[in-house]
């Protein structure tokens, strides 16, 4: 059988439609080689085992929060909005959830989604020696929140995550 030329990118993007399907433990180098139809050890050149295979499909995944921005308008409006697209695209890919939270790529806190979290935090008067650890605490709750979501087979509570958006602005205002 003639071998397809393979990128990092198409391996990665395979393995992530794979693993948003079935989840991480159903995902096997033979299974994504069949996928790709190609020989299981053509992946070999590119990542070096399935760990690297997820360390890459993880670092793909945290690229797309920058695409998370929000608009002009009261910090309330931009905290919801940010809450909103940020659990969008972790329940998009919630097999990978525990990996994104827990990436380095993710972690630094020097990404777009972080910058735009620590613009909206100063906006509602979060003074500036709170400001990292404010937003570190609010992801760690709409995180673990969000895990508790992706956990939940295709149970999506969308009542509970307004609540808790809703507690979470009224403690940053209660504060400020």
């Amino acid at each position: 059988m003639a071998e397809k030329r393979l990128t990092e990118d198409v391996i990665f993007r395979t393995a992530l439609r794979l693993v948003d399907a079935d989840g991480v433990e159903a995902l096997s180098m033979r299974k994504l080689a069949a996928e790709l139809g190609v020989n299981p050890m053509s992946i070999y050149h590119h990542v070096d085992n399935k760990a690297a295979l997820l360390d890459g499909i993880t670092r793909m995944v945290t690229a797309e929060v920058k695409d998370i921005t929000v608009s002009d308008g009261p910090w309330p409006d931009q905290l919801r909005r940010l809450a909103y697209e940020f659990r969008a695209l972790t329940l998009t890919h919630r097999h990978l959830l525990r990996y994104i939270l827990a990436s380095d790529d993710f972690t630094q806190r020097d990404g777009p989604m972080w910058r735009t979290l620590r613009t909206v935090l100063r906006s509602a008067g979060i003074a500036e020696a709170e400001l990292n650890q404010t937003a570190m605490v609010l992801v760690m709750l709409i995180g673990g929140l969000l895990h508790t979501e992706a956990e939940g087979a295709e149970h999506r509570d969308d009542s509970t995550f307004a609540l808790a958006v809703e507690l979470l602005i009224d403690g940053i205002a209660a504060r400020t």
